[in-house]
């Protein structure tokens, strides 16, 4: 399983996360990426893959579980 991780420190609230995976993130009522759900379904992999390249902060991370593990 991958997990997506967010950093709402560094979010400047552009919402391209939002448009690339909607069903894993949102943003609050500040404009700052709110985290759905942190286990990506291989389904969701290439969307969440998408917001986080296309995050001008870098404010989205991807981990994998073996990686969490070591």
């Amino acid at each position: 399983m991958v997990k997506a991780l967010v950093d709402r420190d560094s979010c400047r609230g552009y919402g391209n996360c939002l448009i690339a995976a909607p069903s894993v993130f949102d943003v609050d009522d500040d404009g700052l990426v709110v985290l759905l759900k942190d286990d990506v379904s291989e389904d969701e992999l290439s969307a969440v893959e998408r917001a986080t390249y296309d995050c001008p902060t870098n404010s989205i991370t991807i981990e994998s579980d073996e990686a969490a593990e070591k």
